[in-house]
């Protein structure tokens, strides 16, 4: 039977317990990196590795709505083949998640790895990833500076399509993890993603190509209706393409929502191709109050700040009406439902 999964969370950390994990200042001292603490319910004297982990955990665990969640690494920036410290504002190694994954039996591994590494480095790190239970790989092109259109890009999707292993790209404005380099936003476009498409790559845009502040921003990029041009064209090209809806609990994306929904009801997009996720600790908004009018009661009674932020998202979202599958079709095209 398919079950529910989130496959989108990040966790990290300040490295303070020797995780290898690195938060930088630019990174702790931006707004996005405030709303995230609240969102975990934490001060600033909880930035410790092992506080930010038992929160993240408690979450996942103690969830009634969600089975499994994929908890996510992320690689630092690489430039000619070597890492570059300075470059790289959040860094969770794949080993401190694979450890996670292995003592948490509803957490899934969701590895990065940088594909601008030495190419044997890179390959083999990817190995040792799937020798390790990944279920998908996490890139934001922006933040770790890489051009999916960049051939040397080619090995790793390569590996990925040998492999029936997706790659969860962030799609559309980032505004939560720095990037050193402005015009890298321009890799957040989903149509850069059409070489590892025509290889067989299974890709999952994330956030669906939206922005999170209504593309008020420079780094705050719309390319909606790209993708869901992308979507329908995938039906016809037989491409392994998906999107997420994660980080959808936000009342800039009510209007991304509906037409969702609406596109979906029509038959012009097919709901198999899209996948639940959270992005938790993104904050998480009632956005039901902006669908109906509450009474002061009743809006009281809707604030999800209260509870497991896991189940708010997921029952935000169904009270907004999204198609039952999104839920579970993770369950599939993970192939969980093989192992």
């Amino acid at each position: 039977m398919p079950r529910v999964i989130d496959i989108h969370i990040h966790i990290g950390g300040p490295g303070d317990s020797g995780s290898g994990c690195r938060m930088s200042n630019q990174f702790i001292f931006s707004p996005a990196f405030a709303t995230m603490l609240i969102a975990l319910k934490a001060s600033p004297l909880d930035l410790r590795d092992e506080k930010i982990k038992e929160i993240i955990l408690d979450a996942i665990t103690t969830s009634e709505k969600i089975d499994y969640a994929v908890v996510l690494a992320l690689d630092g920036v690489y430039k000619s083949g070597k890492y570059s410290e300075s470059e790289s504002h959040l860094v969770t190694p794949n080993e401190y998640i694979i450890d996670i994954a292995r003592t948490n039996k509803r957490v899934l591994f969701g590895a990065s790895v940088h594909p601008y590494r030495k190419k044997k480095e890179m390959l083999n790190e990817m190995k040792h990833c799937i020798d390790n239970g990944a279920v998908l790989f996490k890139w934001i092109p922006s933040s770790q500076q890489i051009d999916p259109e960049d051939e040397r890009c080619m090995p790793f999707y390569e590996t990925l399509a040998k492999e029936d292993i997706p790659l969860l790209c962030h799609t559309g404005g980032e505004l939560a993890v720095p990037t050193s380099d402005f015009t890298a936003n321009k890799f957040n476009d989903p149509r850069r993603l059409k070489k590892a498409l025509a290889i067989g790559v299974k890709v999952i845009a994330a956030h669906c190509a939206t922005p999170y502040l209504g593309g008020i921003l420079p780094a705050d990029k719309d390319y909606f209706k790209e993708l869901m041009e992308m979507l329908r064209v995938a039906e016809k090209k037989k491409w392994n393409l998906y999107a997420d809806i994660s980080a959808f609990c936000t009342p800039t994306r009510i209007a991304y929502l509906k037409e969702l929904n609406e596109e979906i009801s029509k038959g012009s997009l097919n709901p198999h191709r899209f996948l639940y996720g959270s992005d938790f600790p993104i904050p998480i908004m009632d956005i039901t109050i902006f669908k109906n009018l509450l009474s002061l009661n009743e809006l009281l009674g809707h604030i999800k700040g209260q509870g497991n932020p896991l189940d708010n998202n997921y029952t935000i979202l169904k009270e907004f009406g999204i198609h039952d599958s999104i839920f579970t079709n993770a369950w599939d095209i993970l192939k969980l439902s093989t192992t």
